[in-house]
């Protein structure tokens, strides 16, 4: 058993060396993302298919913490530009340690109607994504000996909407996708010392949240235990714990972050 004296349980937190990528690194909740990681000592990669914008982001998040921060361009979708920004991670921060996968599309419509190529899109950004951002870190977390990968999946994964609250079953069906693929790659990579879980938030006042009508906003909002929308920093509370050395034992997991949303 570790030592219990005073301190020990906020060093478990600590991140002091550690390096992150976070892939859909632009927004709000991207910005609390790492923001939370830097304030444990960790330093950050944002990237997006708007390079400038991570960079940004990026710039701010290194002054106020006085870690090493770097915005980079990435398509999710495209293996090549996932191969890239990885490498260039390890390059440039020295190694890989943390991943985030927060990269993520919808595409609102009754079902019947949806083309393909948005059914394609969702499923490639989301799925496919998330699956070729987990193959090229875990590459080189097997090299160095373990890491932890975090995905970000959604209540939509445990929940069905009727048409008037939400018309996007290839979003849903994608999270709910991520939640299996998870497990799985924790199942394959414990191993090598890489912790694979989730989180799975709710309806955040951002984001996907805010393209909502009012009306829809509101039935919503009715559906949550909470009466709320969450806010972006009541994501990083878990997203500490699964990084970080708090976690340790915790793999395979997907965990509800959604104000009682999905037993309302």
């Amino acid at each position: 058993m570790a030592e219990m004296v005073r301190g020990f349980s906020t060093s478990q937190f600590r991140l002091d060396g550690k390096r992150a990528l976070i892939t859909g690194g632009r927004g709000a909740l991207a910005e609390a993302m790492a923001a939370t990681l830097a304030d444990l000592g960790c330093s950050v990669a944002l990237a997006s298919r708007t390079e400038a914008d991570c960079a940004a982001v990026a710039a701010d998040i290194a002054e106020r913490f006085g870690v090493s921060a770097i915005g980079l361009a990435c398509n999710v979708a495209d293996e090549a530009s996932v191969e890239a920004a990885v490498a260039s991670v390890v390059d440039r921060l020295g190694g890989l340690d943390i991943l985030i996968n927060n990269a993520g599309a919808s595409w609102w419509g009754l079902p019947q109607d949806i083309p393909l190529k948005g059914w394609q899109k969702v499923m490639d950004v989301n799925v496919t994504g998330t699956f070729l951002a987990c193959r090229h870190a875990a590459r080189h977390m097997i090299a160095q000996g373990g890491g932890a990968i975090i995905n970000i999946a959604s209540v939509g994964a445990f929940i069905s909407y009727q048409p008037d609250a939400g018309q996007v079953v290839p979003y849903t069906t994608s999270k709910a996708a991520i939640v299996h693929l998870t497990s799985d790659l924790a199942a394959q990579w414990a191993q090598h010392g890489i912790r694979v879980n989730a989180i799975a938030p709710g309806s955040i006042e951002t984001g996907m949240t805010e393209t909502l009508d009012a009306a829809t906003q509101e039935k919503t909002r009715a559906g949550i235990l909470l009466r709320r929308f969450g806010r972006p920093e009541e994501i990083t509370g878990m997203l500490a714990l699964l990084a970080s050395e708090a976690g340790s034992f915790i793999t395979g997991q997907t965990f509800l972050v959604d104000g009682g949303q999905s037993i309302a």
